[in-house]
């Protein structure tokens, strides 16, 4: 075996630069983490009263993925655990209506905000049925 200027065989140099090679890895390249993704926001009158119960709707662009919610006390609303892509939302309030933005996107690790505000003036579709959902 040959051995260099400081001594060391050519195998311990290699060893030496392997583990070297692992460290700036393990530095550079993090374990994945979970890449789960959301969309989050509040339904709302006239952008100051909140809307408790209301129906929300996250539809998969293209995965023909489909979940439901209901908003809490104070009009907040949270669809977690989504995979990165395109989601069609809508949130469905009894006697207002239903209003849809048709393509949100969402990118991994991303909490993303989409609030629904309902102007008591302005008349929307009656509801979220399939086939009846209508863009804002």
């Amino acid at each position: 075996m040959h051995e260099n200027e400081h001594g060391e065989s050519e195998v311990e140099e290699m060893k030496g630069r392997c583990c070297l090679l692992v460290v700036l890895l393990a530095i550079v390249c993090p374990a994945r983490q979970d890449q789960t993704s959301g969309i989050e926001g509040f339904v709302t009158t006239d952008l100051t009263t909140v809307i408790p119960n209301a129906k929300i709707g996250v539809d998969s662009v293209t995965k023909g993925f489909h979940r439901e919610t209901l908003t809490d006390a104070s009009g907040y609303y949270l669809v977690a655990e989504l995979s990165p892509g395109a989601y069609s939302i809508w949130a469905e309030v009894p006697g207002l209506g239903c209003i849809v933005y048709p393509h949100v996107a969402v990118y991994p690790g991303q909490i993303v905000r989409q609030d629904f505000h309902f102007a008591r003036a302005k008349r929307y579709p009656e509801t979220c049925e399939p086939g009846q959902k209508k863009s804002k």
